[in-house]
């Protein structure tokens, strides 16, 4: 199992650009979802990417087929405290799947046929969203828009740790555990004020640099 990305939601495309300007990155490139109600700006890195999401059209993600996702809700996490944070990895083609049971998610902007697993703890907005990848190339192996826009620019080759600070109520599953132990992901548990997110990010000169992103 390996990173592909890391989600979070922001309240608009204006405020995500803020936002990553703030940290200093290089936009990617950014997308919309059809049918699932959200756009984003992605942030490559050599080996996995940051995304920020930003929730467009709530009818389309209240349709029967988004709604068990939690995206409308995990957009609303300042009201609803919910979590606004998804991690989701990828596996080569050998890798068994992970032990943990998920589900078929079918978004419409996907190809015929084409599913993204997403574990049944996640049924649960008050934790990150969990998934898989349908991709199997981190972003220096992929489309040229995302090897020409990596964050070499602004000093970065890639994401090495993940540190989520959660509330501290919030207790962990299986699946978590499993998804933490392998990609590395630092849990701490803080106070009241919810959800906090930080990337450990891989310099140019060999250092690391801490990303905080919430």
């Amino acid at each position: 199992m390996f990173l592909d990305h890391v989600f979070m939601f922001h309240d608009s495309l204006t405020d995500a650009e803020q936002a990553g300007r703030a940290l200093g990155l290089t936009e990617t490139y950014r997308r919309r979802h059809p049918g699932q109600g959200t756009s984003n700006i992605c942030y490559c890195f050599d080996n996995a990417f940051l995304e920020f999401l930003v929730l467009k059209d709530a009818a389309a993600a209240r349709a029967p087929d988004i709604a068990r996702t939690g995206l409308r809700e995990r957009s609303r996490w300042r009201e609803l405290g919910t979590c606004p944070i998804g991690i989701a990895w990828r596996r080569a083609s050998a890798q068994a799947a992970p032990a943990f049971p998920t589900w078929p998610y079918r978004p419409p902007y996907l190809p015929a046929g084409r599913q993204i697993p997403v574990a049944l703890e996640s049924d649960d907005p008050t934790g990150p969203m969990l998934f898989e990848s349908p991709g199997q190339d981190g972003p220096s192996d992929r489309t040229a828009e995302a090897r020409n826009n990596l964050q070499h620019a602004a000093g970065y080759r890639a994401i090495r740790r993940i540190t989520l600070v959660c509330p501290p109520d919030w207790r962990p599953g299986a699946a978590f555990r499993d998804v933490a132990d392998d990609l590395g992901i630092r849990l701490v548990h803080g106070d009241a004020g919810g959800w906090r997110l930080s990337l450990q990010a891989e310099q140019i000169t060999g250092e690391t640099n801490e990303l905080r992103i919430l």
